[in-house]
């Protein structure tokens, strides 16, 4: 049995600085405005949010099973849009630090939808609170504000016996606007640009954009998913959870591996905080999953960030290869702007994106330390070119491997590997698995089906009649003071001249007059 007890107008009290972030919208803050409804169930103690999109009848149905609201709590919840609700060091009752301190969830949402339905109900009551928000005699179609003072909002608080246990806030956004319109028709589009998530679908862009702000979990499935829900975990006693059309939740990984990750709770000055910086050894995909994402309280603060990495003008090649968070757990809260994108400036903050700065600086380093390393490796096992002469120099090789040593990672030698003698890099597990005689490994080549071992050697090229290489016990001995060794970029064409010079002379297909004038020509026509 149901019985109307009370209808009632109320209106919205609101920050000056609301409306104006109300009136900037675009289609692209859609997702955001979502965000920020479920935000406000997490605050609210739900540990589940039903997200529902019915395109033809253009609805949005948010559902939680939050504390819901009495019909005090939805004045005050009207009342206080922009004024902080709770103190930052308030928890709720599920122990969750409270996110949304402007009361903006419901106001984020007007400018994408012609009404705003809501029905909210407290637990072990009977007392049901609905109201409808007609959102077009707030923000018109020009995305203007107007005065929402004066606006009158038309609701009730009906009884409903037959739900008395439960708890729960529902929302319905009924009737697009020509912004929402605009997200799932796919304005946001950019043609031909490839590895971005705005050439995703519209409901696949929306889910990619609440996996990656909402303080939900990894996929635990996952193993790295696993390993940071262990390390970011909240010290919250009950779980949250999102659907999206019935389908779970969960946050976005995009590296499988762990480069560094923070165990312990980090402290600068009043910011305490935990870190991860993650990797695929190649460039992060979607690019805007590359660098490190901010989260206060677990939830996306603004979009990734280098932290202004490189505006002094020096390049790191591999920043792209960068993904990772900052998960601050207490110090920022209270520095979040309106807007919610970013946070304001104190000297704390400062210091601590100084601090990540930096590590992605040395990651980032590391990272082309590696490529190059492993560039070197390629070049040595390559039977057809001899890059540079310095793919001879096995010390230079030496030195790299010493320096990765240093860095933390370590050998191990094995004689299961069929090429001997090749160095091979577990990145994932910092590893070096070398062959036990690396030590005594040549380079080779093969020129006209015929394998040479190389090795490195100097002498004078004008005194000797083999200026360039010589041919000893079936290896060739190559001359690192030869000037046409040292032409940028031409050292494997000039050393397969001469040593198909070399060959013809030993087999007699040319005389040693003609040797000795084909290398002096070749000499003086490139030595320029």
């Amino acid at each position: 049995m149901q019985d109307q007890t009370n209808i009632w107008p109320k209106h919205i009290t609101v920050d000056k600085r609301i409306v104006k972030i109300l009136s900037n919208s675009t289609y692209t803050n859609f997702p955001s405005a979502i965000r920020e409804i479920i935000t406000n169930s997490y605050d609210a103690d739900a540990q589940n949010v039903w997200v529902d999109i019915d395109l033809k009848k253009e609805i949005i149905s948010i559902r939680d099973d939050g504390n819901g609201m009495s019909e005090s709590d939805f004045g005050f919840y009207l009342r206080i849009a922009g004024k902080s609700r709770k103190k930052d060091s308030e928890l709720t009752k599920g122990k969750r630090r409270i996110v949304g301190q402007f009361g903006v969830g419901f106001l984020s949402a007007l400018p994408f939808c012609q009404r705003y339905l809501i029905e909210t109900k407290r637990k072990n009551t009977d007392q049901v609170v609905q109201a409808t928000i007609v959102s077009t005699e707030y923000i018109n179609e020009s995305s203007k504000t107007v005065d929402v003072e004066e606006i009158p909002i038309y609701g009730k608080t009906k009884t409903d016996k037959s739900e008395y246990a439960e708890q729960y806030t529902r929302i319905r956004l009924v009737g697009f606007s020509k912004l929402t319109k605009s997200f799932f028709n796919g304005e946001y589009t950019v043609g031909n640009r490839r590895n971005t998530i705005n050439n995703f679908a519209p409901l696949e862009l929306f889910k990619w954009q609440l996996c990656e702000y909402l303080p939900i979990n990894y996929d635990s499935k996952n193993k790295i998913g696993n390993r940071l829900n262990k390390i970011f975990a909240s010290k919250a006693t009950i779980p949250f959870q999102v659907f999206l059309d019935e389908e779970p939740l969960y946050r976005n990984i995009h590296a499988q591996n762990i480069l560094e990750i923070s165990e312990n709770e980090q402290q600068i000055g009043q910011v305490k905080f935990k870190f991860a910086v993650l990797t695929n050894y190649d460039p992060i995909v979607p690019s805007e999953a590359r660098y490190l994402m901010i989260r206060n309280l677990n939830v996306g603060v603004g979009d990734r960030t280098t932290f202004d990495l490189g505006l002094d003008g020096k390049v790191y090649a591999k920043l792209a290869h960068l993904t990772g968070e900052v998960n601050v757990i207490d110090g920022l809260n209270d520095l979040i702007s309106v807007s919610r994108d970013k946070f304001n400036f104190s000297s704390d903050y400062e210091k601590l994106k100084e601090f990540l700065r930096k590590k992605m600086a040395s990651w980032a380093n590391e990272l082309d330390s590696l490529s190059s390393f492993q560039k070197k490796i390629q070049e040595l096992d390559d039977k057809h070119n001899v890059h540079n002469i310095d793919s001879l120099r096995l010390e230079k090789v030496n030195d790299e491997i010493e320096s990765l040593v240093s860095k933390g990672y370590h050998i191990k030698k094995t004689t299961e590997s069929k090429d001997t003698g090749i160095v091979k890099l577990n990145r994932a597990g910092k590893e070096l698995i070398i062959s036990k005689n690396f030590d005594d490994f040549t380079k080779q080549i093969t020129v006209l089906n015929k394998s040479y071992k190389l090795s490195l050697s100097k002498w004078d090229y004008n005194k000797d009649a083999f200026p360039a290489v010589k041919l000893e016990k079936g290896k060739i001995i190559v001359n690192e003071n030869y000037p046409l060794f040292k032409v940028p970029n031409q050292f494997d064409t000039f050393l397969k001249f001469h040593i198909l010079f070399l060959e013809y002379l030993q087999t007699n297909k040319i005389s040693k007059s003609a040797y000795n004038a084909m290398i002096s020509d070749v000499l003086t026509v490139f030595n320029r």
